[in-house]
């Protein structure tokens, strides 16, 4: 796992410890850490606010864990800026998740498919028959 330099990018608070790495349902999928770990830095989107209103920093990537997620979250009280504001400052993260909030549009354009779909098989058999 290299760092991006086209990113921002966080490292642990202890360089010999470990911080756990979360998916977005808060479940751990891995660590950041010193050998054989993956790496002591990571590069990350944005920062927000969430479980117990804590702050977290997303990952850039949610790939390359022991367990698959489709985002990845440290918490910021265990890490810090590998280099503050240099070349580009960390920006809060835009409130909701994409990810629900696609997953919702799309069941509701689904259920909004079925209604119209029963209306109109409804209108044919009442139709009176053509023959």
């Amino acid at each position: 796992m290299g760092l991006d330099a086209n990113y921002p990018a966080v490292t642990m608070n202890d360089p010999n410890g470990h911080v756990t790495v979360f998916n977005e349902d808060h479940l751990p999928i891995g660590q950041l850490g010193p050998p054989p770990f993956e790496s002591a830095s990571v590069n990350v989107t944005c920062r927000r606010k969430a479980w117990e209103d804590e702050d977290w920093y997303r990952l850039l990537s949610a790939e390359g864990w022991p367990f698959p997620a489709q985002e990845a979250y440290v918490a910021a009280n265990e890490t810090h800026e590998l280099n503050p504001g240099q070349p580009y400052p960390i920006p809060q993260c835009a409130s909701g998740c994409p990810i629900k909030l696609g997953q919702a549009a799309g069941a509701g354009a689904l259920a909004i498919g079925a209604v119209a779909a029963a209306a109109a098989w409804r209108r044919r058999r009442r139709a009176p028959g053509i023959a």
